[in-house]
């Protein structure tokens, strides 16, 4: 939660910002329930399950960003944490799949989203910052005016409450001038004594906000670091995607170049498909059965229907190893002559 200071004096009413639908999702809480699950599917290469599975996880539409209230700012950040989190796992398991440009295009919308929330932040931000700017100045001002105020009042009270004390006690005796003066000092304490309530109940309130700017400053600047961080993330998965699915395809064309130099028939992604197979440590290399699955889905998106990348996948799900040779039939033997 990112709870915001609203400026204490009464003279400044918390800020009214515009009504807007509340969220009723708490991704972040999905994102942080579901993850386990999914992970356990790709580790079983149940990826289609998975990709599924996540699917499902992600909301059509960004959530509509609360801003009715402080706390709902917070709780909606945290909602766009949960969003960014959800299309970033929606990738990764479409990348396992092997649909390396279905992923790129969850990373692109992931920034637009990312950017919208950036919007959207701002929007609720700006008058908030703008109000606590004129609450620093304006309680800024009253403190430096009246800080030193305070004890001149109160020096002139006592000193008018001595004098009062004095004569009514016949410790000091007047003329009729002094007396006068006196009389004229006593209505003027009255005047000052409701000053000095007013500086009083109004001081430390006005201190209050002066000390609460630069927190609230440094929070504003914190949420829009936030998503500043989001946008971030967000631009280096889709620099990321676009530059694998680039190298791919940059290594697709200039092999099947090369195949039509040799005058060999191009058959789509195939043939370099099927020259991927023929040296199975191109896959065997990747190491886990989980990351050899998922290169096998690719040869899979690019030239659907492969035979040899189906079997060797077949074989991984099945607990074998992907290029595991099958074992021949023992030959039956020869019936006995009689």
């Amino acid at each position: 939660m990112r709870p915001l200071l609203f400026p204490a004096f009464l003279l400044f009413p918390p800020l009214a910002l515009v009504a807007q639908a509340p969220v009723n999702l708490d991704l972040a809480q999905r994102f942080n329930t579901e993850l386990p699950g999914i992970v356990q599917m790709l580790k079983e290469l149940k990826t289609q399950e998975a990709l599924a599975k996540v699917q499902g996880l992600v909301p059509a539409e960004r959530p509509v960003f609360n801003a009715t209230t402080a706390q709902a700012i917070g709780q909606s950040l945290d909602n766009a944490q949960g969003l960014m989190s959800l299309y970033r796992l929606h990738a990764n398991v479409a990348s396992e799949a092997g649909q390396w440009e279905k992923a790129l295009e969850i990373q692109e919308k992931r920034a637009l989203a990312a950017r919208d929330t950036m919007a959207d932040l701002e929007k609720a931000l700006s008058p908030i910052a703008a109000q606590w700017k004129k609450v620093a100045q304006e309680s800024g001002d009253y403190v430096a005016k009246n800080a030193a105020r305070e004890p001149q009042l109160q020096a002139s009270l006592k000193a008018v409450q001595e004098d009062v004390a004095a004569v009514n006690a016949k410790q000091k005796k007047l003329d009729a001038k002094g007396v006068e003066e006196l009389k004229a000092r006593m209505a003027q304490a009255t005047q000052d004594q409701q000053e000095l309530d007013q500086i009083l109940a109004a001081l430390p309130v006005h201190r209050q906000n002066v000390a609460n700017a630069p927190k609230v400053a440094k929070m504003l600047a914190g949420n829009r670091k936030e998503v500043e961080g989001m946008i971030k993330a967000a631009d280096e998965a889709v620099a990321k995607a676009k530059g694998a699915v680039a190298t791919q395809n940059d290594e697709i064309t200039q092999f099947n170049t090369q195949q039509v130099i040799k005058k060999v028939k191009i058959v789509g992604r195939k043939n370099w498909v099927d020259a991927v197979l023929r040296a199975p440590e191109n896959i065997t290399r990747l190491g886990t059965p989980q990351s050899q699955a998922a290169f096998l889905n690719r040869l899979l998106v690019l030239d659907p229907g492969n035979a040899g990348a189906q079997k060797a996948l077949d074989n991984l799900k099945a607990g074998k190893e992907a290029f595991a040779k099958e074992a021949r039939p023992a030959k039956k033997a020869g019936a006995k002559k009689k």
